[in-house]
């Protein structure tokens, strides 16, 4: 039987759980990389959320529909990508959100017990901690990133990330601090580093 590790688990209260090698074995707000989104979700709700207007595309191969917090548990927003041309919808991509507006220091310190038990968890992933860096979308360099990777045996990966954005980018984008937990399949992080680097 799959073992299912839930995010609302790592973030408040951690139990023992045995060594996972297999990101397909994590959960965000219950749905695991590789499953079908219909599974969870009528096909009439997924092309609902698939409108150009509202998902993201990456490039005409994937896209991403985002779930907002009247449908979910744990986080503020939840953001679901699979294969624009995959009639099963599986899941490749998923990014749980949690709004720290004008609190970086406390979702910093959200970030590093959750980064603590990933570490637990997948002792066989190669981290990858950048440290602060400028967040791309702001070209002053005011806002920044406070970003930890895994990547695991199976070449997916983890990104447990704090952005810290300035009121400038609030006011005109309503961006806002925020934590974001994702998880990524091997195909879709290579696809990334091929189109987005």
């Amino acid at each position: 039987m799959k073992e299912f590790i839930a995010v609302l688990v790592l973030i408040f209260s951690f139990q023992s759980w045995t060594k996972a090698d297999d990101i397909r074995e994590f959960q965000i707000e219950g749905l695991s990389l590789g499953d079908s989104l219909l599974d969870y979700y009528s096909e009439e709700e997924i092309k609902n959320k698939s409108d150009p207007s509202i998902a993201t595309f990456y490039e005409n191969k994937f896209i991403a529909i985002w779930f907002d917090s009247f449908s979910l548990e744990n986080y503020d927003d939840l953001a679901v990508t699979y294969k624009i041309k995959d009639n099963k919808y599986k899941i490749h991509e998923i990014k749980g959100t949690l709004d720290f507006h004008n609190n970086i220091k406390k979702c910093i310190k959200k970030r590093d017990k959750i980064i603590k038990e990933i570490s637990s968890l997948f002792k066989n992933a190669k981290k990858d901690d950048p440290g602060k860096r400028n967040y791309g979308p702001d070209p002053s360099g005011k806002s920044k990133t406070y970003s930890v990777y895994f990547y695991t045996k199976d070449e997916g990966y983890i990104e447990v990330s704090c952005y810290d954005v300035t009121n400038e980018l609030y006011k005109k984008n309503g961006w806002r601090d925020a934590l974001v937990v994702n998880i990524g399949s091997k195909e879709f992080r290579n696809f990334l580093f091929q189109h987005y680097k």
